[in-house]
């Protein structure tokens, strides 16, 4: 099977001969560089790639590249099969944001449109696309290339194929992405992709890691999710187990923890998972909800937190690891270990503090941080985000800061702003939430 070259913007280091007893400590490193700018790793043989995507401290999500496509598999999938693998190879790449997403687009979406290249002009696709203002990416994909287009409204902003040394103006990148496809299908068609739906997912399996556990990410991974134990005067009655983003509990059916008792309210609480670990939130119950016996709205979860609603505690849990990975395996599995002794792993790693909130403005690849309780985004001069151009709209708005969340408004003027291409006038921030304010875009991070 042909290899894909996955577009990059710098080689961490070339590949290497997968090493078992070093891997953990391999994907230690890439998570702590991750705090600086999102990352790839890939696993691969001459049958099969796994690539495992990670940025802001996290797994962030896994998918495999084979003759058939692309595919999605979980985070624990990846680090079980990936030493399953027959003489596998690793090899990491620093991606921006951008390409990371457009990566994930790839991976994670039906394509609105899927055509030979041979089949269609690509002028004048783009063309069309860009007559019809359309926000998206378009891929040109063989077995062994991969070529993204990044385009806004009418406009290319960004162009990525193998080694992406800088960033190109729209018309570079529009050109660099006619002129490379036009060649490299010369032997061999494209499968031309289009794709307008941009809303990218984590893996459901993704989760925080807690400090206890950094140095064995493996193990944390192939352990049990987070367990909830609900109690009635100190006896327990249920177990759940956390699996997914979130968990809801309440009076109600539709509820992951359903308690049927009248203290509880219908939507009384819920846990999410966030860059900072799992958070309780109340969602304005009559009767409150308590974490350690203090009244909270928001608050973050700990190993053996108790959680009170009504009458009920709810202890939480997160199971300590008590085996390593490789004895968690199926040990009939013989995973060789072929390296090379003249390559070793000697890589100078530069870790950074996992910063606040921000917003990525595409235009400028200029990141703002979300520093303050208030961020005013305006076309003013004193404004912490300023808009500059003769063509900016009139516009003002703000977003809170409030615990945990991030809540945008509209204060001022006539213009739309969309969220993920829906109109808004409030709303709280999800991560790579995509905010378009007139011409201008933004990526909402955490």
């Amino acid at each position: 099977m042909p290899r894909l070259q996955i577009p990059y913007n710098n080689v961490i280091f070339t590949p290497i001969d997968f090493e078992e007893d070093k891997f953990d400590s391999l994907l230690r490193k890439l998570v702590d560089r991750s705090q600086d700018h999102p990352l790839i790793l890939e696993v691969f043989n001459n049958q099969i790639q796994y690539l495992l995507f990670i940025r802001d401290g996290q797994l962030y999500w896994a998918g495999t590249h084979t003759v058939e496509g692309f595919g999605k598999i979980s985070i624990k999938d990846f680090l079980i099969k990936t030493r399953r693998t027959p003489f596998p190879r690793v090899v990491a790449y620093d991606t921006n944001l951008v390409l990371f997403h457009s990566l994930l687009v790839c991976m994670q979406k039906e394509a609105e449109l899927r055509v030979s290249s041979a089949l269609i002009d690509l002028e004048e696709l783009l063309e069309e696309t860009a007559a019809e203002k359309k926000t998206g990416l378009i891929a040109a994909y063989q077995p062994n290339n991969l070529i993204l287009l990044r385009f806004k409204d009418s406009n290319p902003i960004a162009c990525y194929k193998d080694y992406c040394e800088k960033e190109l103006s729209e018309d570079n990148a529009r050109e660099e992405f006619l002129v490379t496809t036009y060649t490299r299908s010369t032997h061999r068609p494209f499968e031309i992709r289009l794709y307008t739906d941009l809303v990218v997912e984590r893996a459901e399996d993704s989760r925080p890691i807690p400090e206890e556990n950094l140095d064995d990410i493996s193990s944390f991974y192939l352990s049990q999710p987070p367990k909830l134990v609900v109690k009635l005067k100190n006896r327990p009655l249920k177990t759940y187990q956390f699996i997914g983003k979130t968990l809801t509990i309440g009076r109600m059916p539709e509820n992951d923890i359903e308690i049927d008792n009248l203290s509880v309210s219908r939507k009384h609480a819920l846990i999410s998972t966030s860059n900072i670990g799992y958070i309780l939130k109340d969602l304005g119950s009559k009767n409150k909800t308590y974490l350690n016996g203090k009244e909270i709205e928001t608050s973050q979860l700990k190993n053996g937190d108790t959680i009170t609603i009504g009458k009920y505690q709810i202890v939480f849990k997160i199971p300590t690891p008590v085996t390593s990975p490789s004895e968690q395996m199926d040990q009939t599995v013989v995973i060789p270990n072929y390296h090379s002794k003249s390559e070793k792993l000697n890589i100078d790693f530069s870790t950074i503090s996992k910063p606040p909130a921000r917003l990525l403005q595409l235009s400028s690849q200029k990141e703002h941080i979300l520093s303050n309780k208030k961020t005013i985004i305006s076309k003013k001069k004193n404004a912490d985000i300023h808009f500059s151009g003769i063509f900016v709209p009139r516009i003002e708005l703000e977003i809170i800061k409030n615990n945990n969340d991030y809540t945008i408004k509209k204060i001022r003027g006539k213009k739309i702003v969309t969220i993920n291409g829906e109109r808004i006038e409030k709303k709280i921030l999800e991560e790579e939430d995509l905010i378009s304010i007139g011409s201008e875009e933004f990526v909402f991070k955490l």
